[in-house]
């Protein structure tokens, strides 16, 4: 019996090839959040995770270039033209959905709402108040680009305004000022974040057209292709990660204002969720064919 269950435990394993897991980080908290669990489930299970910090769009071509395996941050509707191209071609393939019931739009705070900006057709008449002003991400993201493509195409009337593009620090920065100040602002918003527990904010209605229904999103999981085949035992547990909005907004928090490390955040996350990630390792195993569950629970019995 033992011989069986060791010779079926082996078939489990990923070759050696697979040990380095190399996921893509683009550097939003939510990513750094989903990405560390990741990395700390990896770790445990014997493989040795990597996290280059790239842009999005370089993540995309390396993973065509098969120098990135995995990418858990794939937001969707408002990411879809940065991936099309190699969903096109084959280089990377979406294996699961990690989140559902996010949001990414514009956002203002309540008080804007209250005064009456609570739509997209609304902005145009509040250019002067808002300095004809949109506060954006780092450039090149994908947000950024479906607000450029809006001044550019003169969309809502918003040819005359103008996006600032910054890191998300820089974005909530600001957000920070304008909210102390009770002044008008226009910047990209999404949930879950920190944000949406630190400020009073209102997602815009009327972007449908640009940022999906309701500013709804999904957030994917992508590998590179064959990455599913070459080593299943590792894409089997990447298809399996699941987050809630709530899940993220609380480990995004511990990152944000208390500055603790994303792998710490994530090693406490997975010690206090037990039931949210046990089924994840059903038939995962170990790189070398042990039981997977258990080599996860004995790295939650150490300190980190």
């Amino acid at each position: 019996m033992a011989l069986c269950v060791s010779a079926r435990g082996a078939r489990g394993a990923d070759p050696a090839s697979c040990t380095p897991v190399r996921l893509s980080d683009v550097g939003w908290t939510d990513a750094e959040a989903v990405t560390a669990v990741a990395q700390r489930l990896f770790d445990a299970l014997g493989y040795r995770p990597q996290v280059p910090m790239l842009t999005l769009t370089m993540t995309y071509v390396a993973m065509r270039d098969r120098r990135v395996d995995a990418f858990l941050s794939n937001w969707e509707p408002s990411g879809h033209t940065a991936i099309a191209p190699f969903l096109a071609d084959g280089s990377v393939k979406r294996i699961a959905t990690n989140l559902s019931g996010a949001h990414y739009t514009l956002a203002v705070p309540d008080y804007v709402w209250n005064a009456g900006l609570r739509d997209y057709k609304d902005i145009a008449s509040w250019g002067r108040r808002l300095g004809y002003m949109i506060f954006g991400l780092e450039a090149g993201n994908d947000g950024n680009a479906l607000v450029l493509d809006m001044i550019r195409t003169n969309q809502f009337d918003l040819g005359r305004f103008r996006l600032v593009e910054s890191s998300e620090q820089g974005m909530l920065s600001q957000l920070d000022r304008d909210v102390q100040s009770h002044r008008p602002i226009l910047f990209l918003g999404w949930e879950p974040h920190p944000m949406n527990m630190r400020f009073p904010i209102r997602y815009l209605t009327g972007g449908e057209a640009v940022f999906g229904p309701d500013g709804g999103a999904s957030v994917h999981t992508v590998v590179r292709a064959g990455y599913d085949t070459a080593c299943p035992n590792a894409a089997r547990l990447l298809s399996r990660i699941r987050f809630s909005v709530q899940d993220e907004n609380t480990m995004m928090l511990a990152i944000q204002r208390d500055r603790v490390k994303p792998s710490i955040v994530a090693w406490r996350w997975l010690r206090d969720h037990p039931d949210a990630w046990s089924g994840w390792l059903d038939d995962v195993v170990t790189r070398d064919g042990r039981a997977g569950r258990a080599a996860v629970e004995a790295m939650l019995g150490k300190e980190p």
